[in-house]
């Protein structure tokens, strides 16, 4: 065999030679990276230079709040590029209102709200905030062109609600609904094999029931009694009437917008303009200034009182519970190795006095939900551990809970659930509508995880048993980390929703409240006085480029999200700790909707996905992420 030929010594081969002249592909490959680096310095100098140039003055901020308030900073999407917004996170706009009231150059607060989709429990924490604000002396006033519940729920804190004149004032109440799929299941030729424990755990009804059960109805009527006695007693309160005018003007919703101002909704009608010209008589011409560059003018302010501050650490717990990423998802998801390996860095750091797990979770996985509980009990061996509901913290979210030292809801949180739903789908039906055939060679009992072998009386038997025996391991978890007994549990527990209030009476969480009423506990916790700065230090941080530039590209698919909950089922996860699909309110959207998690791997079979975007849009992407994240660890610390 002939060796391979190389040049002489001394004497340059040809890919040597183009390495050398600049045109080879090392070469071509290095001189990319210098542009894009490059082009990310350049970004950096111009984002410096926005913030370190001349600063106007400003007596008036304005708040625009739209679409969500999520639980982590808003990733960076490849369909974002060339936007600019300032919609922030819930903790980023709670610590900016904070920052506002001891702000002296700031006389006041114009929100513009419009077509908001946060769920219950985070509007609430936001109106406790802007009603603190107001009660600092400083007016905050709403500004609404065509209001849902939210969007009036929110502003109704406000000192001043003003709306457009045209606009309808579409507050009706609240509306729940549960989507049932079995019948479309049953023409596709799918069977759901589902054992549940516990009488109310019905996030099985939508698979297996074409109606609700006579348990998921009564739970359903109650959840929904309490959160609405929750919106018409805070909206009463708020505009100083009475409860009984508050349910009469819902029930005959909606109204004009003279009829909503006679009724004591609304202060006035008014332009835009006219608005702000009255904006400038009470504070002269200074514009107001935008959330973003309030807050990079207070970032210095924050970092001076963060240098002093004892540091806490926050870690979101957000989206579905699962052990891993299944393949093709959008939906948010927090897996247990990433838990441990967030919650291991927390419990390292010798600068974090304790840490704060910020659940807004349906749950998931029951192993991953058991893993991530004991990961929590052991850390709370070295540091305190509280725990902060948002919108949803029930099943898989509140099993987490019970290992905490202190569990904080608001009033409107869902949460409990405690019950265990077990089962997989049985696809053999479809599969021969598509004319597709499986043949199974099986030796011992692997047959049962096939999703063409329906299972067999013994295999549900084991199933049941299965799930039986979680559930028991779930209420000895709850009574244990509660300190109630294992009748008290089970008198709350199979498988039924509570709000926060209602947990709150029946011993499932010590206190109502949002982030800031957790970390006032903490304050307690460490010696602290109540007033005392705390240093907020947040995980996960924004998420990671490739999976941000990447995310979102497939086009929603109404299937996908009613058939989501099957995907964990179809990779091999036996049981699920999820909350069943409940409390899905019209018109004003699903915020507060848990429904067991969204879109799994079913997108693989039911969602087109669109082609990759090109390489360049990959790098620019990359260096705006790059260049924001330096940003963001400038400007942005959270002190409250």
């Amino acid at each position: 065999m002939s060796e391979p030929a190389h040049p002489p010594a001394g004497v340059a081969g040809d890919d040597e030679l183009r390495e050398r002249q600049g045109t080879g592909p090392a070469a071509l490959f290095l001189r990319a990276i210098r542009r894009r680096v490059l082009g990310v310095v350049l970004t950096i100098g111009a984002t410096l230079s926005r913030w370190f140039g001349r600063r106007r003055p400003y007596r008036v901020l304005r708040i625009e709040l739209g679409g969500d308030l999520p639980e982590l900073p808003r990733e960076l999407r490849l369909r974002d590029l060339g936007r600019r917004s300032s919609a922030p996170d819930l903790l980023t706009l709670l610590a900016t209102l904070r920052s506002a009231r001891e702000d002296p150059e700031l006389r006041m607060i114009v929100l513009d709200v419009h077509g908001l989709d946060a769920g219950w429990a985070t509007i609430q924490s936001v109106r406790r905030a802007l009603l603190a604000l107001a009660a600092s002396g400083k007016p905050v006033w709403a500004y609404l062109t065509q209001p849902g519940t939210r969007d009036y729920y929110l502003a109704s804190a406000a000192s001043r609600v003003l709306l457009a004149p045209a606009g309808i004032f579409d507050v009706t109440g609240l509306a729940s609904e549960v989507v049932f799929v079995k019948g479309a299941l049953d023409k596709l030729g799918i069977e759901a094999q589902l054992a549940r424990a516990g009488r109310f755990k019905a996030a099985a009804e939508p698979f297996t029931r074409t109606d609700m059960s006579p348990e998921h109805r009564t739970m359903a009527e109650e959840l929904l009694d309490d959160l609405y006695d929750q919106l018409v007693a805070d909206v009463a309160a708020a505009r100083r009437l009475s409860v009984e005018a508050v349910r009469a003007a819902f029930a005959e919703g909606p109204l004009l917008a003279a009829e909503a101002v006679r009724r004591g909704f609304v202060d006035a009608v008014a332009y835009p303009d006219e608005l702000r010209r009255e904006l400038e008589d009470r504070c002269g011409d200074r514009p107001p200034i935008e959330l973003g560059a309030y807050r990079r003018r207070r970032a210095w302010a924050a970092r001076r009182a963060a240098l002093d501050a004892p540091t806490v650490g926050v870690l979101a717990v957000a989206g579905t519970i699962g052990g891993e990423t299944l393949p093709g998802s959008r939906a948010r998801t927090t897996t247990w190795r990433g838990f441990r390996r967030e919650l291991a860095t927390m419990a390292d750091d010798a600068r974090l006095a304790g840490i704060v797990l910020r659940i807004d979770s349906p749950g998931g996985s029951g192993l991953a939900s058991d893993l991530m509980w004991r990961e929590i009990v052991q850390t709370r061996k070295r540091k305190p551990v509280l725990v902060s509901m948002g919108d949803v913290a029930a099943s898989g979210g509140y099993y987490l809970a019970a290992g905490a030292d202190h569990v904080t809801a608001e009033a409107a949180t869902l949460t409990g659930s405690i019950g265990v739903l077990a089962g997989k789908p049985v696809l053999r039906g479809l599969y021969e509508h598509l004319g597709i055939k499986k043949e199974l060679v099986v030796r011992g009992n692997a047959g049962r995880h096939s999703d063409y072998l329906p299972l067999d009386d013994e295999n549900l038997s084991r199933l049941r048993g299965e799930a039986e025996a979680f559930y028991a391991e779930f209420v000895a978890k709850v009574a244990a980390g509660r300190g109630l007994s294992a009748a008290a549990v089970e008198s709350v527990a199979e498988g039924r929703v509570w709000t926060g209030r209602q947990a709150m009476a029946r011993g499932l969480v010590d206190a109502l409240g949002g982030i800031e009423e957790t970390l006032g506990e903490m304050r307690r916790r460490l010696g602290m006085h109540a007033e005392s700065r705390l240093a907020l230090v947040r995980r996960p941080h924004a998420g990671a480029v490739w999976r941000s530039a990447l995310a979102g590209l497939a086009p929603r698919d109404v299937v996908t999200e009613v058939l989501g909950m099957l995907g964990p089922m179809l990779h091999g996860e036996r049981l699920l700790a999820v909350m069943p699909f409940l409390v899905r309110f019209v018109p004003d959207g699903a915020a507060a909707s848990p429904d067991g998690g969204a879109d799994d791997s079913v997108t693989a079979l039911f969602a087109a996905v669109s082609a990759p975007p090109p390489i360049a849009d990959l790098l620019r992407t990359v260096a705006r992420a790059a260049a924001e994240s330096i940003a963001s660890r400038v400007r942005s610390p959270l002190v409250f």
